[in-house]
Formats: structure tokens, sequence, C-alpha cells
């Protein structure tokens, strides 16, 4: 599927882990501190049963969000240094699978399709039908 691609699944389960860990590790120092006002109820198996499940729910919410931020961070970082080097970015290569940047014989061009590509009507080409006359 086109929208789990380029996703990396490594560090987001790793930064998920770490979140999970200080967050147990915060609601259990918020219980030994503040005992009556901070009940989790974590002297019956229930609630030690609640807070591991609503830690493993969390912990896969939080790798999934991670592995979607990360990847638009990227993408977003890539096209940025597209456009520093000059190059079109990531906003123009949709939709041209086989496709040249110029026109094809016989082919009209519309100004919208020219955005960030080539120009087939460059002065080289004015220049070189001037000197062809």
């Amino acid at each position: 599927m086109k929208l789990f691609e380029d996703l990396e699944w490594g560090p987001a389960f790793k930064r998920a882990a770490f979140l999970v860990a200080f967050w147990l590790l915060a609601l259990y120092v918020l219980n030994v501190a503040f005992p009556e006002t901070f009940v989790l109820g974590l002297d019956s198996s229930a609630g030690v049963i609640s807070i591991l499940v609503n830690a493993v729910l969390f912990f896969f919410f939080f790798a999934v969000f991670t592995a979607f931020t990360e990847r638009s961070k990227k993408r977003r970082a890539a096209a940025m240094r597209a456009q520093r080097k000059g190059g079109t970015g990531a906003r123009n290569t949709a939709g041209t699978k086989g496709k040249s940047g110029g026109p094809e014989e016989g082919e009209e061009v519309e100004s919208g399709d020219l955005r960030g590509r080539h120009n087939p009507n460059t002065s080289r080409r004015k220049a070189a039908r001037r000197r062809r006359r």
C-alpha cells in the first residue's frame, strides 16, 4: 500500500518504548509520592492489568504516529534540499513517470504543464532558428 511506504518502524518502536517506559515510571512515582491524590489502584491486579493494557495501546499508537511523522519530516527536508539546489522538489514528480520534460510534436502545451520543468521555448532554440534564417 502506498500509505505505508517508506516508514521506518525500528526508530519509531524505540522512541515509543522509551516514552511508554517514561510514562509508566512517572505514574509510579506520582502514585508513591501522592498516594491519596493520585490513586491508580496498583495494589490490585486489576489496576496493574489496566495500566499495562493502556501502556500497550499507547505504545502502538505512538509508534504509528512517530513513523508517519518521521516520514513527513524526511520528505519535507528532501524537498527543501532539492529546492535549495534548484531542483524541482517532490511536488513536481507526481504524474511524470515515463514522460519527458518537453512536449511531443503536435502537442499543445498549457502554461501550467511547464511549472518547475525545463522550458522548451528557451532562447537557445530561438537563437538557433534565427541563425538558420
